[in-house]
């Protein structure tokens, strides 16, 4: 753990780096904070993300610089349009505070809140942003877990609440995990809907209904991501049992209580490890066998189909695959399901038969 943030003084040396990182290293505590960023704010606070490393901390607290060259690329603003676009823009971030989940010991959970940043200036076309110290842990700490947050997609989605929702799903890429249900009002709190009391911010009032919730931050997310040209190659939704496409529901009487995210991330993450010739070939070798065959391809097939059709710019037909392979895992299921009926049935009579002489 690094030196307490009280003894420490501002960096000297602001740090400049000259390429962003494939990922952006968020902590646990971060990804699940509640934080309430507008497009433009996320994307200023994810610059600052990307380029922060442990250790930064040694000693001092870091002070990061970018210019506008580089915002203007990395953020693809026109550079004559830097100021007048960032620069209300980070006036605002300065003022944001984290919400960070505390264990309150009764099974419950409080949060504290503390501002973001120290400080934002926008100056001479250079951004200075200084992290608040006193969320120096937060920021660098990993022992709970972290996500990994692809750079580019994340800085290339422009709606506000998918980004958010790309954030907390990145925290999850773990082949096979599945996440847990969340409560929708932590949910809310994850989208940045809640005040520091835990009540609905006045201008977010209309999500007091959980329709509006489940349409603007859930169902519109999800549909924007399956849309968006980058964030569908890295990832599936599947279905529920009930139909939803990317989360399954549980209520309580007829009120929405629980959403868990169904979501497969796919085993390259992206096809950018794909080249021209190979992604023929994968479709050439599949295809080839499924007509030689007359047998249906596994999942992991599909996805190698589906990857290569993406990188051959073939979208009709990857979409194509994607509904395959969401109904392969909907019949792995409903198999598994089969088998643990009949597990549990021949166990009973396996039970029953005890002592029987035969």
């Amino acid at each position: 753990m690094s030196t307490s943030s009280s003894s420490k003084q501002l960096s000297t040396v602001p740090i400049a780096r000259s390429h962003l990182p494939k990922h952006i290293k968020q902590g646990h505590q971060l990804i699940f904070s509640r934080k309430d960023l507008s497009q433009r704010e996320a994307d200023l606070f994810a610059l600052m993300m990307a380029q922060m490393k442990s250790e930064d901390w040694d000693k001092t607290t870091p002070q990061y610089t970018f210019t506008a060259s580089q915002l203007s690329e990395w953020l693809k603003i026109d550079s004559k349009h830097i100021g007048s676009i960032l620069s209300p823009a980070a006036e605002r971030l300065s003022t944001h505070k984290v919400g960070i989940k505390i264990d309150s010991g009764n099974g419950d959970y409080d949060f504290d809140y503390k501002p973001l940043f120290k400080r934002i200036q926008y100056k001479k076309g250079v951004l200075t942003m200084v992290p608040n110290d006193m969320l120096e842990s937060e920021y660098i700490e990993f022992r709970q877990g972290f996500a990994l947050v692809t750079t580019k997609t994340y800085l290339d989605i422009k709606q506000e609440y998918a980004k958010r929702l790309y954030e907390i799903l990145s925290r999850f890429k773990k082949d096979g995990y599945e996440m847990h249900f969340l409560k929708i009002d932590e949910l809310k709190g994850l989208f940045g809907l809640l005040d520091v009391k835990g009540k609905l911010k006045e201008n977010k009032s209309s999500f007091s209904n959980n329709g509006v919730f489940m349409q603007r931050c859930i169902r519109d997310s999800i549909e924007k991501l399956m849309a968006h040209p980058i964030a569908k190659k890295e990832f599936l939704f599947l279905k529920s049992p009930n139909g939803e496409v990317g989360y399954e529901l549980r209520t309580q009487g007829k009120r929405i209580s629980e959403i868990k995210f169904l979501v497969r991330w796919l085993d390259k993450g992206t096809v950018d490890e794909l080249n021209m010739h190979d992604a023929l070939k994968t479709v050439k070798e599949l295809i080839s066998k499924q007509i030689t065959t007359k047998e249906k391809l596994s999942r992991q097939e599909l996805i190698k189909l589906m990857l290569a059709y993406r990188y051959l710019g073939q979208d009709d037909e990857a979409d194509r695959v994607e509904l395959a392979i969401q109904s392969k895992s909907d019949e792995e299921e409903l198999q598994q399901e089969k088998d643990d009926d009949v597990n549990d049935e021949l166990a009973s009579i396996i039970e029953l038969s005890k002592g029987l002489e035969y």
